[in-house]
């Protein structure tokens, strides 16, 4: 019982702890004042713009930043691989 009341507690732990660490997207009015640390780019993601702007944000959460501006999305063509690039916060 006191491994799984403590495989539980490590569970319920990782999970708050993600969500308090999630990067927020911000515009470029909202970023004013804010201190950049830095910028992450995608390129050849396959599916939707929003599949590369989901892999923006995953990219800013691991680099630390509490907040990133999504530069631009970019699909070349008729081509269904997407690339893009944002500005990351702290």
């Amino acid at each position: 019982m006191k491994k799984l009341t403590a495989v539980l507690a490590d569970v319920l732990l990782t999970a708050a702890s993600s969500s308090i660490f999630a990067a927020t997207q911000v515009d470029s009015e909202q970023a004013q004042g804010m201190r950049s640390i830095g910028n992450v780019s995608v390129s050849n993601v396959t599916g939707s713009m929003d599949d590369a702007t989901r892999q923006l944000s995953q990219k800013a959460e691991e680099a630390g930043a509490t907040h990133y501006r999504i530069i631009g999305v970019e699909n070349p063509g008729d081509s269904s691989q997407w690339s893009g690039s944002a500005e990351l916060y702290r």
